[in-house]
């Protein structure tokens, strides 16, 4: 079940500035070659703070601040095929594991050849039962994480949580080999030594904050595609907005010092979007109400702006 997603109309009309919203357009079933956005409001297994269950409407209505254009990137979206497929419906207080099962069905049915699907969150757990459909529909799966902490714990009282997606996903989806998993952005003290031996131990791909400071975004990107691509049939982006640093985005369960810049996450994700297997990507724990200012929410938004302006670009 969905209920239809919600934009603010523009506050100004000019013929020569199409604006983002204008170009969204609302659909009930996925689009070939198109991004395809779904909303996940659902922070029920969030370790942390909570909020992220407003992080879809948060991003649709800071998209109204977008025009069509980018002269960085030398890429325009007045003909990109955007699609809204609208939000999932969750019961209020739904349990994690009726959720996630719900969550994993509309995913499945949400995927169209040749697209890009685009999950709005949501705390982290709802990776989970997305990387499970669509490692279900898709083959081979690869992953590529950008987020602070590992995120590898197991269930905690018997139940997934927004920490542990990417160790539960590795256990529970045959598709996804460790081999074909890449990390990025993990720093300071966030995360137990325990977690990082473990990674190294399955053969996780371990790329910090620093290495894309010292190394560049586009580096890195290159990199963490060519790992996670090699002999799989689809890539799955994760991106957690608490990669950030706090200074930028604080409107998330566990903002930090020391994260990423909004550009380097920018420059990350415009890449790997352009890449052809990359079939679904996710947005992640964005709590609106934890930063008033509505800075965090801005980001998320550039965010869903450079995974369209990526998949625009592909040849």
């Amino acid at each position: 079940m969905r209920k239809a997603a919600e934009y603010a109309s523009p506050s100004y009309h000019d013929p020569n500035d199409r604006r983002l919203v204008q170009i969204v357009k609302g659909a009930v079933r996925p689009q070939p070659r198109a991004v395809n956005v779904l909303g996940v409001p659902f922070d029920g297994a969030v370790l942390g703070r909570k909020g992220a269950a407003a992080g879809p409407a948060g991003i649709r209505q800071a998209l109204g601040g977008f025009s069509n254009y980018n002269p960085e990137l030398g890429v325009g979206l007045e003909s990109a095929r955007v699609f809204d497929l609208g939000d999932v419906v969750l019961a209020k207080g739904e349990g994690v594991l009726r959720a996630h099962s719900e969550i994993e069905s509309e995913v499945a049915v949400s995927l169209a050849p040749g697209s890009l699907l685009v999950l709005l969150g949501g705390d982290n757990s709802v990776s989970l039962p997305a990387l499970r459909a669509s490692g279900r529909k898709l083959g081979k799966l690869g992953l590529i994480v950008v987020d602070s902490h590992l995120d590898l714990r197991g269930k905690i009282k018997g139940k997934p949580t927004s920490g542990s997606s990417y160790g539960l996903a590795i256990e529970t989806v045959p598709s996804l080999a460790p081999r074909r998993v890449v990390e990025v952005g993990a720093h300071g003290f966030l995360n137990s030594r325990r977690y990082f031996d473990r990674a190294k131990e399955q053969g996780i791909s371990l790329r910090t904050a620093q290495d894309v400071r010292r190394e560049g975004a586009e580096s890195i990107a290159k990199e963490a595609y060519e790992r996670a691509s090699r002999g799989a049939d689809a890539v799955y982006l994760s991106v957690d907005m608490d990669a950030v640093d706090l200074g930028q985005v604080s409107g998330v369960s566990a903002p930090s010092a020391g994260g990423l810049s909004s550009d380097e996450l920018l420059r990350f994700v415009y890449e790997v979007a352009r890449k052809d297997k990359v079939e679904v990507a996710d947005i992640v724990e964005l709590a609106p109400s934890l930063d008033p200012t509505g800075g965090s929410q801005r980001v998320a938004a550039t965010v869903l702006t450079y995974l369209i302006a990526g998949f625009n670009s592909r040849k």
